[in-house]
Protein backbone atom coordinates (compact mmCIF):
# COMPACT_ATOMS: atom_id res chain seq x y z
CA UNK A 1 0.00 0.00 0.00
CA UNK A 2 1.06 3.58 -0.37
CA UNK A 3 0.18 7.12 0.62
CA UNK A 4 -1.37 9.07 -2.22
CA UNK A 5 -0.98 12.81 -1.72
CA UNK A 6 -3.64 15.01 -3.23
CA UNK A 7 -2.89 17.63 -5.85
CA UNK A 8 -1.41 21.00 -4.97
CA UNK A 9 -3.38 23.43 -2.88
CA UNK A 10 -3.59 27.18 -2.61
CA UNK A 11 -3.72 28.65 0.84
CA UNK A 12 -4.56 32.22 -0.10
CA UNK A 13 -7.33 32.19 2.49
CA UNK A 14 -4.68 31.97 5.20
CA UNK A 15 -1.94 34.28 3.90
CA UNK A 16 -3.73 36.48 1.37
CA UNK A 17 -1.21 35.48 -1.31
CA UNK A 18 -0.16 32.33 -3.10
CA UNK A 19 2.43 30.52 -0.98
CA UNK A 20 4.30 27.29 -1.46
CA UNK A 21 2.80 25.15 1.31
CA UNK A 22 2.76 21.59 0.00
CA UNK A 23 -0.39 19.49 0.30
CA UNK A 24 -0.52 17.15 3.25
CA UNK A 25 -4.09 15.90 3.04
CA UNK A 26 -4.49 12.61 1.26
CA UNK A 27 -6.00 9.17 0.84
CA UNK A 28 -4.71 5.80 1.89
CA UNK A 29 -4.75 3.48 -1.09
CA UNK A 30 -3.91 -0.10 -2.01
CA UNK A 31 -2.99 -1.42 -5.44
CA UNK A 32 -6.66 -2.23 -5.90
CA UNK A 33 -7.89 1.28 -5.12
CA UNK A 34 -8.85 3.25 -2.04
CA UNK A 35 -8.64 1.31 1.23
CA UNK A 36 -11.72 1.83 3.40
CA UNK A 37 -10.58 -0.41 6.25
CA UNK A 38 -10.53 0.81 9.84
CA UNK A 39 -6.70 1.17 9.90
CA UNK A 40 -6.80 3.16 6.67
CA UNK A 41 -9.50 5.47 8.04
CA UNK A 42 -7.38 5.91 11.15
CA UNK A 43 -4.39 7.00 9.08
CA UNK A 44 -6.57 9.46 7.16
CA UNK A 45 -7.84 10.91 10.43
CA UNK A 46 -4.30 11.36 11.69
CA UNK A 47 -3.29 13.09 8.46
CA UNK A 48 -6.25 15.46 8.74
CA UNK A 49 -5.33 16.25 12.33
CA UNK A 50 -1.74 17.04 11.28
CA UNK A 51 -3.10 19.22 8.47
CA UNK A 52 -5.40 21.26 10.72
CA UNK A 53 -2.75 21.66 13.41
CA UNK A 54 -0.18 22.77 10.82
CA UNK A 55 -2.56 25.43 9.51
CA UNK A 56 -3.22 26.58 13.08
CA UNK A 57 0.53 26.76 13.75
CA UNK A 58 1.46 29.24 11.03
CA UNK A 59 3.27 31.60 11.29
CA UNK A 60 4.32 30.48 14.76
CA UNK A 61 4.44 33.93 16.34
CA UNK A 62 2.43 33.19 19.50
CA UNK A 63 2.55 30.54 22.25
CA UNK A 64 -0.74 28.99 21.10
CA UNK A 65 0.49 28.66 17.51
CA UNK A 66 3.71 27.08 18.70
CA UNK A 67 1.68 24.64 20.78
CA UNK A 68 -0.21 23.66 17.63
CA UNK A 69 3.13 23.27 15.84
CA UNK A 70 4.47 20.92 18.53
CA UNK A 71 1.29 18.84 18.46
CA UNK A 72 1.41 18.52 14.67
CA UNK A 73 5.09 17.57 14.77
CA UNK A 74 4.67 15.02 17.56
CA UNK A 75 1.58 13.45 15.99
CA UNK A 76 3.34 13.23 12.64
CA UNK A 77 6.43 11.62 14.19
CA UNK A 78 4.25 9.05 15.93
CA UNK A 79 2.30 8.27 12.76
CA UNK A 80 5.31 8.03 10.47
CA UNK A 81 7.24 5.88 12.93
CA UNK A 82 4.31 3.48 13.16
CA UNK A 83 3.89 3.26 9.40
CA UNK A 84 7.59 2.95 8.57
CA UNK A 85 7.82 -0.89 8.61
CA UNK A 86 4.81 -1.24 6.31
CA UNK A 87 6.17 1.44 4.00
CA UNK A 88 9.55 -0.27 3.78
CA UNK A 89 11.51 2.69 5.12
CA UNK A 90 13.59 3.60 8.14
CA UNK A 91 12.76 6.92 9.82
CA UNK A 92 15.42 8.73 11.85
CA UNK A 93 15.52 12.05 13.67
CA UNK A 94 18.76 13.95 13.06
CA UNK A 95 19.96 16.73 15.37
CA UNK A 96 22.78 19.08 14.47
CA UNK A 97 24.24 21.47 17.06
CA UNK A 98 25.70 24.57 15.45
CA UNK A 99 27.29 27.73 16.80
CA UNK A 100 25.92 31.03 15.50
CA UNK A 101 26.71 34.62 16.45
CA UNK A 102 23.75 34.75 18.82
CA UNK A 103 24.41 31.42 20.47
CA UNK A 104 24.11 27.69 19.98
CA UNK A 105 21.26 26.44 17.81
CA UNK A 106 19.77 22.96 17.56
CA UNK A 107 18.68 21.96 14.05
CA UNK A 108 16.26 19.09 13.68
CA UNK A 109 15.74 17.05 10.52
CA UNK A 110 13.86 13.86 9.63
CA UNK A 111 15.47 11.26 7.38
CA UNK A 112 13.42 8.68 5.48
CA UNK A 113 15.68 5.98 4.04
CA UNK A 114 14.29 3.15 1.86
CA UNK A 115 15.19 -0.27 3.17
CA UNK A 116 16.79 -1.61 0.01
CA UNK A 117 20.26 -1.74 -1.50
CA UNK A 118 22.66 0.75 0.04
CA UNK A 119 24.47 3.08 -0.11
CA UNK A 120 21.79 5.35 -1.55
CA UNK A 121 21.86 8.90 -2.90
CA UNK A 122 20.22 11.42 -0.57
CA UNK A 123 18.26 14.64 -1.08
CA UNK A 124 18.16 17.39 1.54
CA UNK A 125 14.81 19.23 1.28
CA UNK A 126 13.94 22.54 2.93
CA UNK A 127 11.05 24.98 2.77
CA UNK A 128 10.34 28.58 3.61
CA UNK A 129 8.31 30.74 5.98
CA UNK A 130 5.14 28.67 5.90
CA UNK A 131 6.56 25.16 5.66
CA UNK A 132 7.04 22.32 8.12
CA UNK A 133 8.79 18.96 7.88
CA UNK A 134 5.48 17.11 7.74
CA UNK A 135 4.33 19.19 4.77
CA UNK A 136 7.53 18.25 2.97
CA UNK A 137 7.63 14.56 3.79
CA UNK A 138 4.06 13.36 3.32
CA UNK A 139 3.82 14.21 -0.41
CA UNK A 140 7.30 12.73 -0.96
CA UNK A 141 6.54 9.34 0.61
CA UNK A 142 4.90 8.16 -2.60
CA UNK A 143 8.35 8.30 -4.28
CA UNK A 144 10.08 6.02 -1.78
CA UNK A 145 10.59 3.28 -4.42
CA UNK A 146 12.80 5.58 -6.49
CA UNK A 147 15.93 4.74 -4.54
CA UNK A 148 16.45 8.15 -2.96
CA UNK A 149 16.84 8.85 0.74
CA UNK A 150 15.04 12.06 1.74
CA UNK A 151 16.10 14.35 4.60
CA UNK A 152 13.74 17.21 5.44
CA UNK A 153 14.43 20.24 7.62
CA UNK A 154 12.72 23.55 8.29
CA UNK A 155 14.35 26.84 7.42
CA UNK A 156 16.35 28.44 10.25
CA UNK A 157 14.55 31.29 11.98
CA UNK A 158 11.11 29.66 11.76
CA UNK A 159 8.99 28.08 14.48
CA UNK A 160 11.13 26.76 17.37
CA UNK A 161 14.50 27.98 16.09
CA UNK A 162 15.89 30.54 18.51
CA UNK A 163 18.35 32.38 16.28
CA UNK A 164 17.24 34.68 13.44
CA UNK A 165 17.79 33.93 9.77
CA UNK A 166 21.02 35.49 8.49
CA UNK A 167 23.60 34.60 5.83
CA UNK A 168 25.38 32.73 8.62
CA UNK A 169 22.41 30.32 8.77
CA UNK A 170 24.00 28.31 5.98
CA UNK A 171 25.82 26.56 8.84
CA UNK A 172 22.53 24.84 9.68
CA UNK A 173 22.43 23.15 6.29
CA UNK A 174 26.12 22.28 6.47
CA UNK A 175 25.54 20.72 9.89
CA UNK A 176 22.75 18.49 8.60
CA UNK A 177 24.85 17.57 5.57
CA UNK A 178 27.60 16.47 7.95
CA UNK A 179 25.18 14.02 9.57
CA UNK A 180 23.90 12.74 6.24
CA UNK A 181 27.41 12.32 4.89
CA UNK A 182 28.40 10.24 7.94
CA UNK A 183 25.47 7.81 7.55
CA UNK A 184 26.77 4.47 6.22
CA UNK A 185 23.50 3.94 4.32
CA UNK A 186 24.16 7.07 2.25
CA UNK A 187 26.52 7.50 -0.70
CA UNK A 188 28.17 10.80 0.22
CA UNK A 189 29.24 11.35 -3.38
CA UNK A 190 25.57 11.58 -4.46
CA UNK A 191 23.95 14.33 -2.41
CA UNK A 192 21.42 16.84 -3.74
CA UNK A 193 19.37 19.68 -2.30
CA UNK A 194 15.86 20.92 -3.02
CA UNK A 195 14.34 24.17 -1.77
CA UNK A 196 10.81 25.52 -2.01
CA UNK A 197 9.95 29.23 -1.77
CA UNK A 198 12.34 30.91 0.71
CA UNK A 199 13.96 27.49 1.08
CA UNK A 200 15.06 27.77 -2.55
CA UNK A 201 17.20 30.73 -1.50
CA UNK A 202 19.09 28.25 0.65
CA UNK A 203 19.31 25.45 -1.89
CA UNK A 204 20.92 28.02 -4.23
CA UNK A 205 23.25 29.44 -1.56
CA UNK A 206 24.24 25.99 -0.31
CA UNK A 207 24.90 24.67 -3.82
CA UNK A 208 27.19 27.65 -4.45
CA UNK A 209 29.13 27.02 -1.24
CA UNK A 210 29.07 23.23 -0.86
CA UNK A 211 31.07 20.94 -3.16
CA UNK A 212 29.25 18.03 -1.50
CA UNK A 213 26.07 18.98 -3.38
CA UNK A 214 25.97 17.20 -6.76
CA UNK A 215 22.68 18.70 -8.01
CA UNK A 216 20.14 21.24 -6.80
CA UNK A 217 16.53 22.27 -7.38
CA UNK A 218 15.21 25.77 -6.63
CA UNK A 219 11.44 26.28 -6.81
CA UNK A 220 9.91 29.71 -6.27
CA UNK A 221 12.99 31.19 -4.67
CA UNK A 222 13.75 34.70 -3.49
CA UNK A 223 17.26 35.49 -4.68
CA UNK A 224 17.74 39.26 -5.08
CA UNK A 225 14.92 41.27 -6.70
CA UNK A 226 12.43 39.82 -4.21
CA UNK A 227 14.34 41.43 -1.34
CA UNK A 228 13.86 45.01 -2.56
CA UNK A 229 11.42 47.57 -1.17
CA UNK A 230 9.26 47.36 -4.30
CA UNK A 231 8.70 43.64 -3.75
CA UNK A 232 7.19 44.29 -0.31
CA UNK A 233 4.63 46.77 -1.63
CA UNK A 234 1.16 45.31 -1.12
CA UNK A 235 2.41 42.24 0.74
CA UNK A 236 -0.08 41.12 3.45
CA UNK A 237 0.78 42.17 6.98
CA UNK A 238 0.94 38.56 8.18
CA UNK A 239 3.72 37.85 5.68
CA UNK A 240 5.67 40.96 6.70
CA UNK A 241 5.29 40.02 10.36
CA UNK A 242 6.54 36.50 9.62
CA UNK A 243 9.54 37.88 7.72
CA UNK A 244 10.37 40.27 10.56
CA UNK A 245 10.13 37.50 13.14
CA UNK A 246 12.24 35.10 11.08
CA UNK A 247 15.00 37.62 10.39
CA UNK A 248 14.88 39.31 13.81
CA UNK A 249 14.03 42.71 12.29
CA UNK A 250 12.81 45.44 14.64
CA UNK A 251 11.30 47.86 12.10
CA UNK A 252 10.58 48.07 8.34
CA UNK A 253 13.96 49.60 7.46
CA UNK A 254 15.76 46.97 9.51
CA UNK A 255 13.73 44.26 7.74
CA UNK A 256 14.73 45.63 4.34
CA UNK A 257 18.39 45.71 5.38
CA UNK A 258 18.30 42.15 6.70
CA UNK A 259 16.54 40.82 3.61
CA UNK A 260 19.01 42.50 1.26
CA UNK A 261 21.83 40.79 3.16
CA UNK A 262 20.30 37.45 2.10
CA UNK A 263 20.72 38.17 -1.62
CA UNK A 264 22.49 35.38 -3.49
CA UNK A 265 22.85 37.17 -6.84
CA UNK A 266 26.61 37.41 -6.48
CA UNK A 267 26.76 33.61 -6.05
CA UNK A 268 24.74 32.58 -9.11
CA UNK A 269 27.76 31.87 -11.29
CA UNK A 270 29.35 29.80 -8.51
CA UNK A 271 26.61 27.17 -8.80
CA UNK A 272 28.48 24.77 -11.02
CA UNK A 273 26.30 21.72 -10.34
CA UNK A 274 23.29 20.76 -12.48
CA UNK A 275 20.51 23.11 -11.38
CA UNK A 276 16.76 22.92 -12.01
CA UNK A 277 14.92 26.24 -11.52
CA UNK A 278 11.10 26.10 -11.27
CA UNK A 279 8.38 28.70 -10.80
CA UNK A 280 5.20 30.10 -12.21
CA UNK A 281 5.65 33.02 -14.60
CA UNK A 282 3.06 35.09 -12.70
CA UNK A 283 4.48 34.84 -9.19
CA UNK A 284 2.72 37.29 -6.86
CA UNK A 285 4.90 36.61 -3.80
CA UNK A 286 8.44 36.50 -5.22
CA UNK A 287 9.78 38.05 -8.40
CA UNK A 288 9.66 35.62 -11.32
CA UNK A 289 12.63 37.53 -12.72
CA UNK A 290 14.66 36.17 -9.80
CA UNK A 291 14.16 32.66 -11.18
CA UNK A 292 15.01 33.82 -14.69
CA UNK A 293 18.15 35.62 -13.51
CA UNK A 294 19.35 32.56 -11.59
CA UNK A 295 18.80 30.25 -14.56
CA UNK A 296 20.56 32.67 -16.89
CA UNK A 297 23.65 33.01 -14.67
CA UNK A 298 24.18 29.46 -13.39
CA UNK A 299 26.22 27.65 -16.07
CA UNK A 300 24.43 24.26 -15.91
CA UNK A 301 20.88 25.34 -15.20
CA UNK A 302 17.49 24.40 -16.64
CA UNK A 303 14.50 26.74 -16.30
CA UNK A 304 10.95 25.41 -15.98
CA UNK A 305 8.40 28.24 -15.90
CA UNK A 306 4.68 27.44 -15.97
CA UNK A 307 2.65 30.03 -17.92
CA UNK A 308 -0.01 31.81 -15.89
CA UNK A 309 0.90 30.04 -12.66
CA UNK A 310 1.72 31.69 -9.35
CA UNK A 311 4.31 31.18 -6.61
CA UNK A 312 6.04 27.77 -6.84
CA UNK A 313 3.70 26.86 -9.75
CA UNK A 314 1.30 25.20 -7.34
CA UNK A 315 -1.39 24.72 -10.02
CA UNK A 316 1.09 22.30 -11.62
CA UNK A 317 2.20 20.77 -8.34
CA UNK A 318 1.97 17.10 -9.31
CA UNK A 319 3.61 17.73 -12.69
CA UNK A 320 6.68 19.51 -11.37
CA UNK A 321 7.04 17.20 -8.37
CA UNK A 322 7.12 14.15 -10.64
CA UNK A 323 9.59 15.94 -12.91
CA UNK A 324 11.77 16.96 -9.96
CA UNK A 325 12.06 13.38 -8.69
CA UNK A 326 12.82 12.10 -12.21
CA UNK A 327 15.39 14.84 -12.72
CA UNK A 328 17.12 14.13 -9.40
CA UNK A 329 17.12 10.37 -9.95
CA UNK A 330 18.77 10.92 -13.33
CA UNK A 331 21.42 13.29 -11.98
CA UNK A 332 22.15 11.04 -8.99
CA UNK A 333 21.92 7.74 -10.87
CA UNK A 334 18.76 6.77 -9.01
CA UNK A 335 16.61 3.82 -9.97
CA UNK A 336 14.64 3.92 -13.17
CA UNK A 337 10.94 4.73 -13.32
CA UNK A 338 8.81 2.18 -11.48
Amino acid sequence: FFFQAEDGIRDTSVTGVQTCALPISGRWRTDGGEDDSAPARGVEALIRAVTYLSVAAWPGLTPHRLTAYRRARDLFDLMLGGLAPALGVAVDTLTAEIDLAGGRERIRAIAVVPENATPLPAVLVTNGLEGTVQELLLPLIRYRDRGLAVVCMEMPGTYLHREPLTPESIAAYAGVLDLVEADPRIDASRLAMVGFSFGATWSARTAAAEPRISAAVCNGGLYHRSFGARAAWGMPEIMLDALAHTTGATNPLDLLRRLRALSVRDRFAAIEQPLLVINGDADTLASTRDSQDLAAAAPRSELLLYPGDDHCAMDHYREWLDHTVDWLAGRLDGVADT
